[in-house]
């Protein structure tokens, strides 16, 4: 099974909720701000992920399992293992995709759109701060929390994206879940979890 090299990059930086959310007032986003600074200190991350693709013309999401690899700012890896494997890794300015054994490689200087993306992807992850140049940065309180709220302002990204969500988990303020919503409404959820922060990662797991 191929996935759209569109979906594969924009899905990370990886659910729409149907629950109320509500603005935080200035106190609340200072106070969420320093709880950001915290991930500051996030050298590598390794997790588990399930991905749940939601479109219009199917009843239930489709759903995929696998792995996530970060260290540093500038070395990502996303693992597909079930029910297809797939393997992509930010590395170097370029993006390699392992799809079963069909490698291919992309420079992601080739294309601004793409660096802006995977820079988010990374700088989410360690709790950096959001270009109000590229996006509309919204704070907001869901299911009691922390979710900031991504709408793209460029007109080609706006073709792909209209909206990312990054919601934050209570317990120790590190991501939780991303949502990526696409103009016909159409979502990709990816919840993360076994979270293992500063444990060691071979550089090898990045190289395909």
């Amino acid at each position: 099974m191929r996935i759209s090299l569109i979906y594969i990059i924009l899905f990370i930086i990886p659910f729409l909720g149907w629950s109320q959310s509500r603005k935080m007032d200035a106190t609340q986003i200072q106070t969420f701000e320093q709880s950001l600074r915290q991930l500051d200190k996030v050298e590598t991350l390794e997790a588990d992920f399930v991905q749940y693709k939601h479109m219009s013309f199917i009843k239930r999401p489709i759903v995929s399992k696998g792995k996530l690899y970060l260290k540093g700012t500038k070395l990502l890896r996303w693992s597909y293992l079930s029910p297809f494997v797939y393997d992509m890794v930010f590395k170097e300015g370029t993006i390699r995709i392992n799809d079963q054994g069909n490698k291919r490689t992309i420079n992601i200087g080739d294309s601004k759109q793409f660096e802006k993306i995977s820079g988010l992807v990374s700088s989410s992850m360690r709790g950096g701060s959001y270009n109000q140049k590229e996006f509309t940065v919204g704070y907001f309180i869901k299911d009691g929390a922390n979710m900031v709220r991504l709408t793209p302002k460029g007109n080609e990204a706006k073709k792909y994206i209209e909206t990312i969500e990054i919601i934050f988990s209570r317990s120790d303020k590190s991501i939780q879940e991303v949502i990526l919503t696409e103009p016909s409404k159409d979502y990709t959820r990816f919840v993360l979890s076994n979270k293992k922060v500063n444990k060691y990662i071979d550089d090898s797991i990045f190289n395909l």
